[in-house]
């Protein structure tokens, strides 16, 4: 194993000697280029063959660029996270880089590896993934991510707003879905979920503002939204809070709607607003404003503290069950 990664390293000296931005433009500069950009890269970069080195070197403490040994396959949810510039100079442009590849010295990819990881989360600016697989979903909640012409995304890539899906670059291939979210309002204070107990955390009182579901989801606890929130998260924003049951295109409209499944959903957030998908149970009301969007149905009943809860709430949706104080 010792000599097979030493070897794995050796042939990883082309990819870091070229892993900045700009590719040489032409041969006649290669061997200055590279041996600028090597010895930079060589003593800031990872190069790693196992999950825990992986998911340190990604986070805000990790390197600037990640190069990967083989196939990988994390078992946690990962966080690409903190900000980097190119080569690690301090003059250097926004960067980041996820390299699943080798390379000979013509800059020609010899092997492609795999990073199969449940969720990847990626909060750095400028994120390039080249030359290999990422296998799971991936949530962008940054500016200028890029799938290389040679990097392929098995699975979906979900942005948390417009402005991140506009600034990205897809040149490689994304065999699932290539879209924002929960709506043009999530921003990164919002929490993309796709399992329960991500969602029972993101509604409660530590939670988010806005809580955007990827897909079906069932919770097999009773479930309370709790706290005060503001639109957007701002300090001078109305009081609002959101859980969007879908994903949408550039234009806005609805992609895909979610069934949310809860034996009993307590609302104690003011102005809470149910939009774009199914809350499949009963929901209970101890808040004023209340909101079943128009897109928007209660597979249930919709039971409401007293009466001033009721009289401010907007059921412009559906409720297939009664809609009461109880």
């Amino acid at each position: 194993m010792k000599l097979k990664i030493l070897l794995s390293s050796a042939l990883l000296i082309g990819l870091l000697a070229a892993c900045g931005q700009d590719e040489p433009a032409t041969s006649d500069k290669k061997e200055s280029t590279e041996t600028q950009t090597g010895s930079d890269v060589v003593t800031t970069a990872s190069l790693v063959n196992e999950a825990s080195a992986f998911v340190n070197a990604v986070s805000e403490n990790g390197t600037w660029i990640i190069a990967t040994l083989g196939d990988l396959t994390v078992d946690e949810e990962v966080v690409v996270a903190g900000e980097f510039r190119d080569k690690d100079k301090a003059d250097g442009d926004i960067y980041r880089k996820i390299g699943l590849y080798t390379q000979d010295d013509d800059h020609n990819i010899t092997a492609s590896f795999t990073l199969t990881v449940p969720k990847l989360t990626v909060k750095s600016e400028n994120l390039n993934i080249q030359g290999g697989t990422v296998k799971g979903d991936v949530y962008v909640e940054a500016n200028g991510f890029k799938v290389h012409e040679t990097a392929t995304v098995d699975g979906n890539v979900y942005f948390a707003n417009d402005e991140f899906k506009a600034s990205a670059t897809i040149d490689g291939n994304v065999t699932g879905a290539t879209e924002v979210a929960g709506g043009t309002d999530v921003v990164t204070t919002a929490s993309l979920v796709n399992d329960a107990a991500a969602f029972v955390n993101a509604v409660s009182e530590n939670g988010t503002w806005i809580i955007a579901t990827l897909g079906d989801l069932t919770i097999e606890q009773d479930v309370v939204v709790a706290g005060e929130f503001r639109n957007k998260d701002q300090a001078d924003g109305d009081i609002y809070r959101k859980i969007g049951l879908y994903t949408q295109d550039a234009d806005h409209n609805i992609t895909a709607s979610f069934t949310l499944t809860v034996p009993k959903l307590t609302v104690k957030s003011e102005n809470l607003n149910i939009q774009g998908g199914t809350v499949k149970g009963d929901v209970y009301v101890e808040a004023n404003g209340f909101q079943v969007h128009e897109t928007a149905t209660i597979d249930g009943n919709v039971y409401f503290a007293n009466e001033e809860y009721k009289a401010s709430a907007q059921m412009n949706g559906e409720v297939t069950g009664a809609a009461e104080v109880q």
